[in-house]
């Protein structure tokens, strides 16, 4: 199997916190399950951290305030990571509401995160899930990014 963080962590959430509603998944079970799937025990671990540090993130940017009329300028290494259409993408999920501006930023900072040299939009879209999911009293977001997902195509290219 690709040793992919990114394969890894949709694998887990679709797998394991999409649909399970059970807490009593502890990490050392999850880790089995994704250990049996094929994943490196390294690969595991880092997906785990990203989890921990995305909780993190959201933890620390509750009190951010960034203004709506703010703009975003991408850094150089933001561009590097994360191409053209992934940015459109973000831009577009910020413009339509799905994600707020302090959402976007915890977006961005996850994508920067992660061990990856680039990866597709499809695999953001499913990130972008993660980190909506991730956070309390954002079920209306959610439900209109998963339309999105998979309901259209193309719908937020210019």
């Amino acid at each position: 199997m690709n040793e992919n963080i990114v394969e890894l962590l949709l694998y887990l959430f679709e797998n394991y916190i999409y649909e399970n509603e059970e807490a009593s998944m502890d990490e050392k079970t999850i880790h089995q399950g994704l250990s049996q799937a094929g994943f490196a025990s390294l690969t595991i671990d880092n997906a785990f951290n990203w989890l921990e540090d995305l909780q993190k993130d959201i933890n620390s940017y509750q009190s951010v305030q960034i203004q709506n009329d703010s703009f975003r300028v991408f850094t150089a290494k933001e561009h590097m990571k994360i191409d053209e259409e992934s940015l459109d993408f973000i831009l577009y999920l910020n413009s339509s509401g799905i994600l707020d501006n302090v959402q976007r930023e915890i977006l961005i900072n996850a994508i920067m995160k992660l061990e990856v040299n680039h990866f597709e939009v499809d695999d953001l879209q499913w990130l972008a899930l993660m980190v909506l999911f991730s956070q309390p009293d954002q079920e209306q977001a959610f439900a209109n990014l998963e339309a999105l997902l998979f309901e259209t195509e193309e719908l937020y290219e210019h």
